[in-house]
């Protein structure tokens, strides 16, 4: 069956790449941060290399940048050598940032002024992993859907109130592109690959990267809750569900046992059964998770992490954090500011 939806995606992206760009040589920018991501900057990047060696044309060619044109080193302690600082590169059609760990630290005025002044002259933005943080922080994602990789995407969120941020493997929004990291920034790039040279080429760089299935954009990053957990239980995975969907304001073990028709005690007989545990314990896991990501990836207070993560006061949630964590909200929050 024909996706229409997708191939009207395609003519988008195609039409935005004018005639003139689809004939030329698209030359892309690679702005790395330390502890970028390696894995995902060469997903990125083979795939345009496999689409010249196929063709025997330079349809790409890229230049990799960094902020004084020094060695960056990647988040597996592998360096890589820039071109050149930021400022002295070519001018390109297309600017991807390359992330990992604390994007944050990155943050410039000058790399901000930069981003903008390629904005302003037309050149497609994108990002892969955690360098969305980057675009949004320069504003250039402001009402544009975008996304990130799903560890960072909960404060990403509560920090970007402007972005439409959605939970997808990747996103292509007007002139901005991105992707949530690993191998997503592959499936992103075969698609931009067949919307600017076409099917064919990126169906042969595909098979040559031994990659049967190329995943659409809005594919979910994780798997699902089934496969993660190992049950296929279709009450339990509702429940689950239901969970998720309500960390900040948490509902009574009465009620979600109602919404699927069991019991109290046969909810507690299917979290113990399937998970070794109840379900209260279980949802407080899950609270305390988001809360611990709230804590490191956000400066809002604690008191507000923890009415975000549905405890009732400080004094309960620092509780329920320590014997959770081994560890006071407070400290975790210091020690991972130290670590970075």
């Amino acid at each position: 069956m024909i996706n229409i939806a997708l191939l009207l995606h395609i003519n988008d992206v195609f039409t935005m790449f004018s005639a003139k760009a689809i004939t030329k040589t698209i030359r892309v920018t690679f702005y790395l941060v330390p502890e970028f991501s390696m894995i995902g900057f060469s997903a990125l990047v083979d795939p345009m290399r496999q689409a010249n060696t196929i063709s025997g044309e330079t349809l790409y060619a890229w230049q990799v940048v960094s902020a004084m044109g020094e060695a960056v080193t990647a988040s597996n302690g592998m360096s890589l050598i820039a071109d050149c600082p930021m400022g002295e590169e070519a001018r390109p059609d297309m600017l991807i940032i390359c992330a990992g760990f604390s994007p944050e630290k990155a943050q410039s005025k000058s790399l901000q002024t930069w981003l903008q002044q390629h904005s302003r002259r037309g050149v497609w933005l994108g990002s892969q992993d955690t360098g969305s943080y980057l675009l949004a922080q320069s504003g250039l994602l402001n009402e544009h859907r975008a996304t990130i990789h799903w560890e960072s995407l909960m404060a990403f969120k509560e920090v970007f109130r402007r972005v439409k941020v959605v939970d997808e493997l990747y996103e292509i929004d007007g002139r901005r592109f991105t992707c949530s990291g690993g191998l997503a920034g592959l499936d992103m790039m075969l698609y931009l690959i067949q919307c600017q040279r076409g099917h064919d080429l990126s169906l042969a760089v595909s098979e040559e990267l031994i990659y049967s299935h190329m995943r659409e954009g809005k594919a979910p990053q994780r798997m699902s809750n089934a496969l993660r957990l190992g049950t296929n239980n279709r009450k339990l995975l509702m429940v689950i569900s239901v969970m998720e969907e309500h960390l900040e304001e948490p509902l009574s073990i009465p009620q979600l046992a109602a919404m699927v028709n069991v019991s109290e005690r046969e909810l507690e007989r299917l979290f113990n059964r399937h998970l070794q545990q109840s379900p209260g314990r279980y949802y407080r896991a899950k609270r305390l998770q988001r809360a611990r990501a709230l804590l490191q990836q956000t400066d809002r207070l604690v008191v507000d992490i923890a009415m975000a993560s549905g405890f009732g006061s400080a004094a309960h949630f620092s509780r329920a954090y320590r014997q959770f964590f081994s560890v006071a909200p407070s400290r975790d929050r210091q020690q991972q500011l130290r670590r970075a």
